[in-house]
């Protein structure tokens, strides 16, 4: 069997670049893998030898074309010419394969070409269906006045083709594989596998050292994230003796929201940081997100040791009642009346706490990637 996998970001180098080098771990260790394509390649377990690295992207598309929307005009969409771009100059280094392996925005061209040497095609889809991430998403934006294009027109459509074209897609949780059976997709190519965490990166190991309640949220602290609904949760709670720490960079559409609680002396702002940290010395994890896939910080939350409290549309593996709480999207009230639970009753917190360390502890990274690997290896028997 042999496999070409392709990522439009650095490789092993964060975010979906690190989750791409978890999931092709385990082919790539077991000789399957003839070659990755990537834009750049932060050394780890997997030779350079079959990594195929396109740094010009980084240098003659990504950053100029970042530049040009951010500083010259707001109405052009750089990703889809980034992503467009980069499967341009990628699909020159496609060649025979058993198995064509892409993710979602970038591989329409490298699925024509792979098709046609007789490939069978898989594309990771790490969100919920387009047109439901589209619609949620605006929506939101619609609240605040804010005009947002999650999609251009043409984004869209080559985003679309990509999804009918593969074979199978790789979702990664009940909400995305709802948003997909919703918008009336093939459910048997829908192949749900949930993402995975690093547990010894993330032990149940607690460093408080003062009885101070704290409530965490780690992400970019954007409007899609429902910072809103937990900023003005908490502000109404105006509980004693507690704090809540919100990790993570203040994306634009929401500074004029998170100025009304600059001021407070209970919610701490850190910027971009290490979570590590703050899981350590953290009660609780919330995460009220409008739309994700299935969002990593909720994997890492519960390796911490934290009880949850969650959308359904974060895509997380908690299950109501035992490992935290999944609310409703958009729900203040169903936010301040979780995190007031576990403020009351800081013995089941705690056990909630333990009940989401065990449940995390069967998702490590590594199962992921041989699940991604035994389904390669039952659609090369049957191919």
């Amino acid at each position: 069997m042999e496999i070409i996998y392709s990522i439009g970001v650095t490789l092993n180098g964060g975010g979906i670049g690190n989750t791409a080098y978890n999931q092709i771990l385990d082919a790539v260790k077991k000789g399957y893998v003839k070659k990755i394509i990537c834009e750049d390649y932060f050394p780890g377990e997997i030779s350079k030898k079959i990594v195929r690295t396109i740094r010009i992207h980084k240098y003659f598309f990504r950053y100029p074309l970042r530049f040009i929307e951010k500083y010259i005009s707001n109405k052009f969409f750089s990703y889809y010419w980034i992503d467009s771009s980069f499967d341009l100059l990628a699909s020159k280094k496609i060649e025979k394969c058993d198995i064509f392996h892409g993710w979602r925005n970038t591989s329409k061209k490298q699925i024509i070409k792979a098709r046609k040497l007789g490939a069978k095609i898989i594309v990771t889809n790490a969100s919920s269906h387009p047109l439901t991430q589209k619609k949620l998403i605006e929506e939101e934006y619609k609240k605040y006045n804010i005009e947002i294009k999650v999609f251009s027109k043409k984004m869209l459509e080559r985003v679309l083709w990509e999804l009918k074209n593969a074979d199978y897609i790789i979702i990664p949780s009940e909400f995305a594989e709802k948003s997909f059976l919703e918008n009336n997709f093939p459910k048997e190519k829908l192949i749900r596998i949930p993402f995975g965490v690093d547990l010894d990166k993330y032990p149940p190991v607690k460093e408080k050292k003062d009885h101070k309640f704290r409530a965490l949220f780690v992400g970019q602290v954007t409007i899609r994230k429902g910072i809103s609904y937990l900023l003005k949760a908490w502000d109404e709670l105006k509980l004693k003796n507690a704090e809540l720490i919100i990790v993570g960079n203040i994306c634009s559409d929401a500074k004029k929201i998170v100025k009304r609680y600059e001021k407070s002396k209970s919610i701490i702002f850190t910027g971009y940081d290490d979570p590590k940290k703050y899981y350590k010395i953290s009660d609780i994890f919330v995460f009220p997100s409008i739309e994700e896939g299935s969002a990593l910080v909720t994997y890492e939350a519960m390796a911490s040791g934290l009880p949850l409290v969650v959308t359904f549309n974060s895509g997380s593996i908690v299950r109501d009642g035992k490992e935290g709480f999944v609310i409703p999207i958009r729900d203040v009230k169903a936010i301040k009346e979780k995190i007031k639970y576990f403020y009351d009753n800081p013995k089941e917190a705690e056990k909630m706490g333990k009940n989401a360390r065990k449940l995390v502890e069967k998702f490590p990274w590594e199962k992921h990637a041989k699940e991604i690997t035994k389904f390669y290896e039952k659609i090369w028997r049957e191919k």
